[in-house]
């Protein structure tokens, strides 16, 4: 099993083998398309990602759940 964890910000990524994705403990839904081979997310909606996570980060640093709640 792959773990990579990182902090970005005020916030621990977490992904498990590109299967789970958590962000400060909150699970992420997310979707890989095959066909692009690009990562997507309801969180960032008409943007893709050539990893997931290029993906968590984007989420992390550019949405507004998680911007508001470091305020």
């Amino acid at each position: 099993m792959t773990k990579h964890t990182e902090t970005v910000g005020n916030y621990t990524i977490t992904i498990e083998d590109d299967e789970s994705l958590n962000i400060a403990g909150k699970a992420i839904d997310y979707a890989y398309d095959p066909v692009s081979n690009k990562w997507s997310s309801r969180y960032l909606p008409y943007s893709s990602y050539d990893s997931l996570l290029e993906l968590a980060r984007a989420i992390a640093t550019d949405t507004v759940e998680f911007i508001d709640s470091h305020n």
